[in-house]
């Protein structure tokens, strides 16, 4: 999990971090001293404490140009002037906090936003396509958006996903009708989960994290119109384009 911090004032920002890691070590702390120093990051960011009274971009403003690009953190306001707390129901704000920070509330509405992240996180996996594959006595289940490629090796299976691998005895052919649609058999040895690529060449797939995958010389051009289609489908979903000129 990934919070941020907005202020502009320095020892405000060691507080709420210092709040957080008392909470939870494992939660990945930002810091930011300004909204624009914030927007300048592209990351993805699940809950951000955000100050109101700022220097030349104001939390309220710079809410409204997260929520502008799609941004949809869980926004906690901090601010020392109750009378911004009704602006900040214009940008879904989730909760806010006053300053002086009193830090049984603050452990509250932090706990709070934790628990609605991790509940929206339950939802989509229940969602999410996986398949089911039986490994000895045991059956496991894989959520396919976790599949960055499968392999077969020496007669075995290995299914690489983001944060492990799983290996078993196998063939590939069972997985090319099971995987659906966003999957490719680039070569006699592999199959690349589309969403991860990131550049091809006539003979190869680098995915994002820098593997690289063979590409099969036949197998070229049914990889590239599937791998347009896939963008396109992407593009397609995309509802509107934030630009933004300042």
């Amino acid at each position: 999990m990934k919070i941020a911090i907005c202020d502009d004032e320095k020892e405000i920002r060691k507080e709420i971090k210092n709040y957080i890691n008392s909470f939870d070590n494992s939660i990945t702390v930002l810091e930011f001293e300004s909204g624009n120093t914030l927007l300048e990051y592209e990351q993805k960011i699940d809950i951000l404490f955000l100050d109101i009274c700022m220097g030349e971009l104001n939390g309220i403003q710079t809410a409204k140009k997260l929520r502008q690009r799609g941004n949809n953190a869980i926004i906690v306001f901090v601010t020392g002037i109750e009378d911004y707390v009704f602006q900040a129901f214009d940008v879904s704000a989730f909760n806010y906090l006053l300053k002086p920070i009193d830090n049984a509330k603050f452990f509250e509405v932090l706990n709070k936003a934790i628990n609605k992240i991790k509940s929206f996180e339950n939802e989509l996996l229940k969602e999410q396509p996986s398949i089911l594959i039986k490994i000895g006595t045991a059956t496991q289940k894989i959520f396919l958006n976790e599949i960055l490629f499968i392999e077969v090796f020496n007669r075995k299976i290995i299914i690489h996903k983001q944060n492990d691998e799983i290996e078993f005895y196998g063939k590939l052919k069972e997985f090319e009708n099971a995987l659906g649609k966003n999957f490719i058999r680039s070569h006699r040895s592999y199959i690349v989960n589309l969403m991860y690529v990131s550049v091809y060449s006539r003979d190869s797939v680098t995915l994002e994290d820098g593997t690289t995958i063979l590409l099969a010389k036949q197998k070229y051009e049914e990889f590239v119109k599937k791998f347009m289609e896939y963008n396109k489908s992407l593009i397609s979903k995309k509802k509107e384009t934030y630009i933004d000129r300042t």
